[in-house]
């Protein structure tokens, strides 16, 4: 099997081959543990059972006429704390999911 050839460490005056002292970890990992995520089959049963629940978006309350219509969302993202689980859950649209998820891309960029 063919492996990488040795690194040299990025960090000046440190000249060391594959350096593990100055590996940076993560962003996920840095100071909390991740959560499991519901995949497959489990998860597209969720998604159904959701959509039964409410046919609508959350936020602008439009009709999601489809399941493939809607995106299962987390209230609270797992990034910080959510659970995933049905009471973390709620259906968006897609335009009403991409600015959350905007936001909370920002609100991540603040907390580093």
């Amino acid at each position: 099997m063919a492996m990488a050839p040795p690194r040299p460490c990025t960090r000046p005056k440190c000249h060391a081959l594959n350096c593990t002292a100055h590996q940076v970890k993560a962003w996920r990992t840095q100071d909390r543990p991740t959560v499991p995520r519901v995949r497959g089959r489990e998860l597209q049963r969720r998604r159904a059972r959701l959509h039964a629940r409410q046919p609508w978006c959350a936020i602008c309350r439009q009709p999601l006429l489809t399941l493939n219509a809607m995106i299962r969302d987390h209230r609270i993202p797992l990034a910080e704390g959510g659970l995933d689980d049905e009471t973390n859950e709620q259906p968006l649209c897609a335009s009403c999911s991409k600015t959350k998820t905007e936001s909370e891309s920002k609100r991540g960029v603040a907390r580093r």
